[in-house]
């Protein structure tokens, strides 16, 4: 990395690049039963990755976000940061914006996961029994107490959630040509 960026200072290039750098999975070494490696569950440690934008013209200093952030929120930030509009239909959003937001995610490789981040807390749903964890990350931050039972009415409201989200993700696999033709 430090010869790039040597290589970028020296054809001056350095201060009017614009780094996005970001890990696209996080990894696992056992800290829950059975979870070893990327791809089987979505715990935090499958899930967190490192997340970098430097950009020496744009950012005068470091700006820590300390909300819930998605690499999909990765194009809306770039273009905040260059002074450009997002377009309205993009999923995520500016985190330069103070906005609360959650993150949503799922496995596929081989229990159907998915699951959602809002704030403190971290839901998981398994998708064919329709089991449910809940979190309370600021109190249980490696996950370990199923908090599901205690609040069964966030449980259901972030059910309701996944599914909204994994419907709208398959209508736009299953039909790509519909929504570019309905922007036309």
């Amino acid at each position: 990395m430090e010869e790039l960026f040597e290589g970028l200072r020296a054809r001056r290039l350095f201060e009017k690049t614009l780094f996005v750098i970001f890990g696209d999975h996080g990894e696992a070494f056992g800290q829950h039963a059975g979870n070893y490696g990327h791809t089987l569950y979505i715990y935090e440690e499958n899930i967190r990755v490192p997340y970098w934008i430097v950009a020496p013209r744009l950012i005068r200093g470091p700006i820590r976000v300390r909300r819930t952030a998605s690499l999909i929120d990765t194009t809306p930030t770039i273009l905040d940061l260059l002074g450009l509009p997002a377009p309205q239909d993009y999923q995520g959003g500016s985190l330069l914006e103070p906005r609360r937001q959650m993150a949503l995610f799922y496995t596929d490789y081989s229990l159907a996961l998915a699951g959602l981040r809002d704030g403190c807390w971290k839901f998981i749903e398994e998708l064919g029994s329709g089991q449910s964890r809940l979190f309370d990350l600021v109190h249980d931050e490696d996950e370990t107490r199923n908090l599901a039972n205690q609040y069964p009415e966030r449980v259901e409201a972030y059910r309701k959630q996944l599914q909204s989200w994994a419907a709208a993700q398959r209508d736009l696999i299953l039909h790509p040509r519909d929504h570019i033709l309905s922007k036309r």
